[in-house]
């Protein structure tokens, strides 16, 4: 939004007091890259204006300066506090409320040019900043700010489906509804999100998709990455050039640029099966059982996929079972599954696949966050004991208000390891076995149980690892798009991977920005 009295003020506040409280060079060198971007830096070094004296700190100046200069620079979409309820929308536009913050002003680009003016601009101020892209992750500080600025990337939406290649071009602004909805024109299909709201950035942190039962994760079917470097330089990271970078961005989240577009393979798609079956939580030992069953047996009917959100809370545990193919009727794969009684079950043939995921189990209460755990399948009782013991912790939660606890175990294929084989492979380091990704997510109503609530988060996936561990099935791979904060996910990628991906950052980001101007999200550390 342009407020040009506003933007010059605090413009010609910010750059006069830079002459008096900061080095002459930092000065003279913004005006230089203001000039070398056509934007107009004949500003008094003698003016001054209230709200600029309040500043104090040359860290709170920078941000002030950096906020004034994009909202002058052309036309661009800048929001600040000034704008009320435009403000607290925006800065509110995340899937928890646990991950809100109070960033000093929210640029919104429209151009990949927007972008790298951002970027340049940003490395010369120093100030700290964050991106978003869907808002998914309810951590606080790793899409948003409380000192600093957002980039969010909502307003790029454009794509663009190539027939000749069978690829998709994807905006970072999109989600993967968007980007399901517009390639249903051409009967096809990307790896991609599981829910429609949920955004691009999925992809960097390695993606789980229906689809990855065939086709491998989200991140392996990259074949390029449109890139902002630390410098502002606009690249392309595929496997011919800058092959590094391709390969560490294929779940390396925002540690070496900001990500603008991703092209992606397409496949065929057309028609498809599934639903919610839905059981009563006196059923969980029978439903535990099952997703051993069908790891060993349905699993390897890679068209075949299932999600789960079981819910001993409230009694209730959800599967959505997914079939690609224009079948009728149930699928031999999700028999283990179909032999326990079930309460409800609407599985239907559905016209694509964005109308089979545009409905799911609802989200009943405002505050979420997750922990995750790992562990390789195996013949014996070790997924029933599993959910047993986060069926357990989750009695702790009946102390706060809304307490809700939703256990999302994940079964991965063999097929889905191997995948990488076959397309430049990726930066985690995963067995060639079939394992469950554990995500145990938690839901809550208050700020004042937050504390509480993480502590109970940490206890109940460091008590599913040693559960693992003793009986010698404890997977070391924690999924980067499941991770809790503390969770050290570069480093389980495996130490070979992990010294590569900080080689790379140190490549393509000298000075580091996106380790310490950029500090949310899971770090090179």
């Amino acid at each position: 939004m342009q407020r040009p009295t506003y933007t010059l003020l605090l413009i010609i506040s910010a750059l006069s007091l830079l002459v008096h409280a900061a080095p002459q060079d930092l000065s003279s060198r913004i005006r230089a890259y203001l000039q070398s971007q056509g934007v107009n830096a004949t500003i008094p070094n003698t003016a001054y204006a209230p709200q600029a004296q309040t500043q104090g700190a040359s860290g709170s100046l920078n941000i002030a300066l950096t906020c004034g200069i994009l909202n002058a620079y052309r036309d661009v979409n800048l929001v600040t506090p000034q704008d009320g309820q435009l403000y607290t929308v925006q800065a509110e536009q995340h899937w928890s409320p646990t991950a809100w913050g109070h960033p000093n002003c929210i640029f919104e680009p429209t151009t990949v040019r927007e972008v790298q003016f951002f970027v340049g601009l940003l490395r010369i101020t120093g100030t700290t900043y964050a991106i978003r892209s869907g808002g998914h992750s309810p951590f606080k500080g790793f899409a948003t700010t409380d000192n600093g600025v957002l980039i969010a990337m909502h307003k790029m939406k454009d794509v663009v489906y190539d027939a000749k290649s069978e690829t998709v071009t994807m905006a970072m602004g999109n989600t993967w509804g968007d980007v399901y909805g517009y390639l249903n024109q051409f009967q096809r299909i990307v790896v991609g999100g599981r829910l429609a709201p949920v955004g691009m950035a999925l992809v960097t942190g390695g993606g789980l998709s229906h689809y990855s039962n065939e086709k491998g994760f989200a991140g392996d079917n990259v074949v390029n990455f449109e890139m902002v470097l630390a410098d502002g330089r606009l690249i392309n990271a595929n496997a011919t050039s800058n092959s590094d970078l391709w390969w560490a961005m294929k779940a390396g989240q925002n540690n070496f640029g900001i990500t603008t577009h991703i092209t992606t393979k397409a496949y065929p798609m057309g028609a498809v099966w599934g639903g919610l079956r839905t059981w009563n939580a006196s059923q969980l030992d029978a439903v535990s059982d099952a997703f051993a069953e069908y790891q060993r047996e349905g699993q390897l009917d890679t068209r075949s996929s299932v999600i789960p959100d079981l819910v001993p809370t409230n009694g209730t545990l959800f599967i959505t079972l997914i079939y690609f193919g224009p079948v009728t009727t149930r699928p031999k794969a999700f028999d283990a599954f179909y032999r326990i009684p079930a309460i409800a079950d609407d599985s239907k043939a559905h016209p694509n696949f964005l109308d089979l995921i545009s409905v799911g189990p609802p989200q009943v209460v405002p505050r979420f966050s997750y922990g995750f755990s790992s562990l390789y399948l195996d013949n014996s009782t070790t997924y029933r004991d599993v959910m047993r013991l986060c069926a357990a912790q989750s009695e702790k939660m009946k102390r706060v208000n809304g307490g809700t606890q939703v256990l999302i175990p994940q079964p991965i294929s063999k097929t889905m390891v191997d995948a990488a084989a076959k397309t430049g492979g990726r930066p985690q380091t995963l067995q060639p076995r079939a394992q469950l990704w554990m995500n145990m997510s938690w839901g809550w109503n208050l700020a004042k149980d937050d504390a509480y609530v993480y502590a109970l988060i940490k206890e109940t996936y460091e008590k599913v690892d040693q559960l693992a561990k003793s009986r010698g099935l404890y997977d070391p791979y924690i999924f980067l798009n499941d991770a809790f904060p503390d969770q050290k996910v570069f480093r389980s990628y495996g130490a070979e991977s992990f010294k590569r991906m900080k080689e790379i950052s140190r490549k393509y980001d000298p000075t580091q920005m996106f380790q310490k101007q950029v500090p949310g999200g899971f770090k090179l550390d």
